[in-house]
């Protein structure tokens, strides 16, 4: 990755991987291990670990820790892996921050410190520095206001660029085109964008770098990838029919919302992969019905997409 620029190097659909467990709270690495080789044989462009989907402040500083050294030892080099450092307090995310570096990571990113809410922008910009100087990594902002309690609003990250050159990018959880927009402007072109996959197009024809996807993409990641694809090679046509299929998806399962991210281990399972806990708290379980509808919509986003799905590997240009 010698000589790449930061928005060569991190693009298209960025995996949030779910960290998942053995059915006693501890994580389930060997299953960790499938879950990053299925990632990859899928076609994605890089792994964000231990975010929202990948459950990092639902774990403890050593569970943290054996979770990112799998994903990025299997990961080896084939795609690159950002590592989410971001906790409450600042010891525990420069030890995270310096355990990344040591297991060969190639970017951390930083969720706004949570809980404390109140804290004024001197004390945050302090600690995302104290993780700079742990790490020494790229680090990509995750600007996630419904987790961490406040935005960061785009004169709050120039401070946190000028603060940190590290800084090369944000994911901006639930951040539409508009917003992309503004913090692009406000940022300069070189400054890397994630916006949901519900964006991409025409997000990414407008400068938006790709997507850390959430959503359908976190078990079809053959969706988010082709859509990524077909946008790369300009065949727009495709691409808005898969960005439709996406959403048809969304809205017919849109009766499975009510049992929050159980819908991400049982669909896991019905793509073949015996996952035994996830999340890391109990979740209500799905009626025969539900998973019934479930399977069916699986099923038909997978049919439907086929046709549309490019023969080869497609690189952004």
């Amino acid at each position: 990755m010698s000589g790449q620029t930061m928005k060569e190097r991190f693009k298209g659909l960025i995996a949030p991987i779910p960290a998942v467990f053995d059915g006693k709270g501890e994580p389930d690495l060997p299953m960790m291990e499938r879950l990053t080789d299925w990632y990859i044989k899928a076609g994605v462009h890089g792994f964000f670990v231990l975010g929202s989907q990948g459950q990092g402040p639902a774990c403890s500083i050593e569970q943290r820790k054996a979770i990112a050294e799998t994903v990025v030892r299997r990961t080896a080099g084939r795609v690159p892996a950002i590592v989410q450092v971001g906790a409450v307090d600042p010891y525990t995310s420069t030890e995270l921050a310096a355990h990344a570096k040591s297991i060969g990571a190639d970017a951390v990113g930083v969720v706004g410190p949570y809980y404390y809410s109140d804290r004024n922008e001197w004390e945050l910009i302090e600690q995302h520095k104290q993780v700079d100087e742990a790490a020494g990594l790229p680090m990509l902002l995750y600007n996630n206001p419904e987790y961490s309690g406040y935005p960061t609003p785009p004169a709050m990250m120039v401070k946190l660029k000028e603060a940190i050159p590290n800084v090369f990018g944000s994911k901006l959880a639930n951040g539409n085109l508009g917003q992309a927009q503004n913090y692009m402007r406000t940022m300069g072109p070189d400054f890397v964008i994630f916006i949901p996959i519900t964006g991409m197009l025409p997000g990414m024809l407008a400068g938006v770098n790709g997507s850390i996807a959430s959503g359908v993409p976190v078990t079809v990641p053959e969706a988010g990838v082709e859509l990524v694809k077909a946008i790369w090679t300009g065949d727009l046509l495709r691409a808005q029919k898969i960005q439709l299929l996406l959403l048809a998806h969304s809205n017919r399962t849109a009766p499975l919302r009510q049992y929050g991210r159980r819908s991400t281990v049982e669909g896991l399972r019905m793509r073949g992969l015996d996952v035994k806990e996830y999340p890391r708290w109990r979740t209500k379980p799905m009626t025969p019905e539900h998973l019934k509808l479930y399977e069916s919509c699986l099923k038909q986003l997978l049919e439907e997409l086929a046709p549309l799905s490019a023969p080869a590997a497609v690189a952004a240009e």
